[in-house]
């Protein structure tokens, strides 16, 4: 009997050949097909203004002779890479590559591309420099008008393009915009209106940045040259310089909208409140400038997003890093993400009923909201001083949960043991934990931005006085305080801090305390700590988004 293995081996070399391989396709103009087209893919590569090339996958649609379909740029997350094809990690697990091979299923021509320095594409990774990877989507769309046969013109004549992308390929929609009229309708997936949110106060997201670095120099063949390299390498010892936190609002929306600068395409933001690099109002703040310039700007709130490994984070599902729910929920209305993603394309591009919400938001992964207009606003909390000693409150944390699962037993057994009320605790060894609030009723939820006005001191000599703060919910007869949302938001000096915390979404159950949550040390900020112990102090204010469903939620006139 001939060996399995070498007939084995050959079969994976043909198919390993068979992806790689790529198609050259001859120039045609022409707004509708000349003969019928079957449904297909096949790899190419786009020329870049500086010589590189771009590798790509175009999903053809079946078509007749005569017709046209709209075509959607889709593009990957910071070391990510394309779906080459349906049965892909991308096309089957990533919201981006689900929504793009959904859509060529649904008639859409789709181009997914690598951007450069990633995947298979050349050139190096310019950390989204307008220069390289917004004009590398300009020369996407070019080359896409002048190789694919019928694509759809829009009432205007224009081509009938969007786009989708996650993270780092949200922000590279949100960018171009700006510049690049042929968009129409953008996807934006968890991306950043000012990209200081990697370093809020800051202090750069070390947790993060070990994770980024090393997917990031993996996929980009170890190109992660740009990392160290000035301004960016200022973020390996924690505090990120002031020519970095410019550079980083350079290449943010928040840098045109700031102008006056109006985007070109409408967009449906989609973000979520347990995404600890962009937080959920960066979509927020992204859509009020769309909608100041006349544009249709819509958002969809989600809970997962970009989501650290267990343990720092909750499981929410095999794939690390990158997680996002196959369902959206709208008060009595529910559609799967992917298909409100298709309807938002229909709408713009196909020029369908629109049927997708304004605002909408998933309080938990099963259950949702219909938004009237915005986010409830915070009730203020008087934050009495409390000590805090650092870097050890919080530090034992992960230790504690089997201790905190046999206590909750013990209250479970005895009524009357839960009898805290507001008192605080913790601080050393424990978070800081300052309860503000006993909520009344199962109909209340904590859903919005919180803000601080807070007055930090200490004993230490320095103004160093790094702590982390949150929102703190200590469910009723439990000992764990968990943190809403799970964001953490570094205070690095003594000092007073009047600012927005990133945006909570937390259903309560009477019972439950809500209050402020300090931590010394937090592995989201691993490096970013004290290193000797000291005494601290906070008191101030705290606004906290408490309010009843009822108060907030719009029933939608029709369902999606």
């Amino acid at each position: 009997m001939r060996p399995l293995f070498p007939s084995f081996a050959l079969l994976l070399a043909m198919l390993a050949m068979a992806g790689c391989s790529t198609t050259q396709l001859p120039k045609t103009h022409a707004q509708l097909t000349q003969s019928a087209l079957e449904a297909d893919y096949f790899q190419v590569r786009i020329p870049t203004r500086d010589g590189k090339k771009l590798a790509a996958t175009v999903y053809q649609p079946e078509l007749q002779a005569g017709q046209s379909a709209p075509l959607i740029i889709a593009t990957h997350g910071f070391g990510g890479f394309r779906a080459k094809r349906p049965l892909s990690i991308y096309g089957k697990a990533v919201l981006t590559g689900e929504a793009a091979i959904a859509a060529w299923k649904a008639g859409y021509w789709v181009v997914f591309y690598d951007q450069r320095g990633w995947g298979q594409s050349g050139g190096r990774v310019h950390m989204m420099d307008p220069e390289f990877e917004v004009a590398d989507l300009s020369q996407v769309i070019d080359w896409s008008l002048d190789h694919l046969p019928g694509v759809s013109r829009l009432p205007d004549n224009s081509p009938a393009i969007g786009m989708i992308g996650e993270s780092y390929g949200a922000g590279l929609q949100t960018l171009a915009t700006f510049t690049e009229p042929r968009l129409k309708a953008l996807v934006p997936l968890t991306g950043w209106h000012d990209m200081n949110s990697l370093a809020p106060n800051g202090e750069f997201r070390t947790g993060w940045g070990a994770i980024l670095l090393s997917a990031g120099a993996i996929n980009s063949g170890f190109d992660v040259g740009e990392m160290f390299a000035k301004p960016w390498n200022s973020a390996f010892d924690g505090t990120v310089s002031q020519d970095m936190q410019t550079l980083l609002y350079e290449r943010s929306p928040a840098s045109f909208c700031d102008k006056g600068m109006a985007p070109h395409a409408d967009a449906l933001f989609i973000q979520g409140f347990h995404d600890t690099i962009f937080a959920f109002q960066e979509a927020v703040k992204n859509a009020d400038c769309w909608k100041d310039q006349g544009k249709d700007a819509r958002v969809i709130g989600l809970q997962g997003g970009h989501v650290m490994p267990w343990p720092i984070q909750q499981w929410r599902g095999w794939l690390p890093i990158y997680q996002t729910e196959d369902t959206v929920y709208c008060g009595d209305y529910e559609a799967s993400t992917t298909d409100v993603i298709l309807s938002w394309w229909d709408e713009k591009l196909k020029g369908q009923e629109s049927v997708v919400p304004q605002y909408c938001v998933n309080v938990t992964e099963e259950r949702g909201l219909a938004i009237e207009e915005d986010l409830p606003p915070a009730n203020r909390f008087n934050l009495p001083k409390s000590k805090v000693t650092i870097p050890l409150a919080g530090a034992f944390e992960w230790l504690m949960i089997p201790f905190d699962t046999g206590s909750d037993l013990f209250r479970a057994m005895w009524p009357g043991a839960d009898l805290r009320d507001l008192k605080p605790n913790g601080g050393f060894g424990r978070p800081k934990f300052i309860p503000l609030y006993v909520v009344r009723g199962d109909d209340e939820v904590m859903l919005g931005t919180p803000k601080i006005d807070l007055r930090i001191a200490g004993t230490s000599s320095s103004n160093s006085m790094p702590m982390f703060v949150g929102v703190g919910v200590q469910h009723a007869n439990r000992r764990r305080v968990r943190v809403a949302s799970e964001q953490l938001t570094p205070l690095p000096e003594k000092g007073i801090y009047e600012m927005e915390l990133p945006a909570v979404s937390q259903p309560l159950k009477a019972g439950d305390r809500v209050g402020l949550v300090v931590y010394g040390f937090t592995t989201q900020f691993p490096i970013n700590s004290a290193f000797l112990a000291r005494s601290a102090t906070i008191k101030g204010d705290v606004w906290l988004p408490i309010t009843r469903e009822e108060a907030i939620s719009l029933a939608p006139e029709r369902p999606f």
